[in-house]
């Protein structure tokens, strides 16, 4: 399948995910944590991007950085192959350290950067780790709390919206993270593609860089998966009910993953559509997305109610 479309622009903030190969750690000691760091810093002077936030979780990686004029994919290929091979070199073993590419998505920093920054503090108290995002010490939380970090951490970008003192900005910044009424990064759109915002800004990100954009206007989760039900021939109530028909399950799987991919809707918000389990329906839709790797058939299926969902299009298009 055609690899995910890279959005490079000078200047854009990016959420970047990487992922450990087959879901292992990337990381086995506090020593491997400080050797990341330390090549983060590096290519922060090498290649002139600011670090806005980071967190290294044992399997995966978060960070928040601000482009500079050298494009994001030679900064993380520069990050990501020295620090696989001194892993490598230092625990004996050869192969694949990371999940295939490294996923990055421009963000409206404008509207978004502190929703992306509450996100990637708080995985860890997310995953269960720790009770409280500031008891993690491989996340730039900590260092938000007090004002004071590495000089490679680029606090200001941030902590400079919320107030001209820094004494001041930063007890903005604890409120914030308090907060159970902020943004939630989750939620952001991406209309399937590797941004995350408003819907006029997707647009002119994507038309920067020379991409016609074809984005659904007016979906819900809800009526995304009534429209590939009712495509399928069945109905959104029927798919509801009870049951572990093969075909049925098909059916969510398909919408969940049309939802997601078309639209930028999360996984968790169309399984509960359904009101069917998180966790099963992200496992179904990875099985659904490697088995359109393999069957051209099941694939150009699945392409052929996409096409149907977008706008201009009859077929199941409201």
């Amino acid at each position: 399948m055609a690899r995910p479309l890279r959005v490079e622009v000078t200047g854009a903030v990016y959420h970047v995910i990487a992922r450990g190969n087959e879901r292992r750690s990337v990381f086995r000691d506090d020593r491997d944590r400080e050797i990341y760091l330390e090549r983060l810093a590096e290519c922060r002077e090498r290649f002139r991007l600011r670090v806005l936030a980071y967190c290294l979780m044992n399997n995966h990686i978060h960070l928040a950085v601000k482009r500079g004029q050298f494009p994001l994919s030679r900064v993380m290929l520069a990050l990501q192959s020295f620090y696989a091979q001194r892993f490598n070199w230092r625990h004996r073993r050869s192969g694949h350290l990371f999940q295939g590419r490294y996923k990055a998505f421009l963000v409206q920093h404008e509207r978004y950067l502190f929703a992306l920054l509450r996100y990637i503090h708080l995985n860890p108290v997310r995953a269960g780790v720790v009770d409280r995002p500031e008891s993690y010490r491989w996340s730039s939380d900590r260092f938000y709390r007090t004002g004071r970090g590495p000089g490679w951490l680029d606090m200001d970008v941030a902590l400079g919206r919320l107030a001209s003192d820094r004494k001041a900005a930063v007890a903005v910044y604890r409120r914030l993270m308090e907060g159970r009424e902020q943004p939630v990064y989750e939620g952001v759109a991406s209309f399937g593609f590797p941004v995350k915002g408003d819907p006029e800004f997707i647009r002119r990100s994507l038309v920067a860089v020379g991409e016609s954009v074809r984005l659904p206007g007016g979906w819900t989760p809800e009526r995304l998966a009534d429209a590939v039900a009712r495509a399928e021939g069945h109905s959104l109530q029927r798919l509801k009910q009870a049951g572990k028909s093969a075909k049925q399950s098909r059916i969510r799987l398909t919408a969940a993953y049309l939802g997601h991919r078309e639209a930028g809707f999360s996984i968790a918000r169309m399984a509960k559509c359904f009101g069917r389990e998180e966790s099963s329906f992200h496992r179904g839709v990875k099985r659904l997305e490697e088995l359109m790797t393999r069957d051209a058939l099941v694939r150009a299926h699945v392409e052929r109610l996409a096409i149907g969902l977008r706008p201009g299009n009859t077929g199941i298009h409201d």
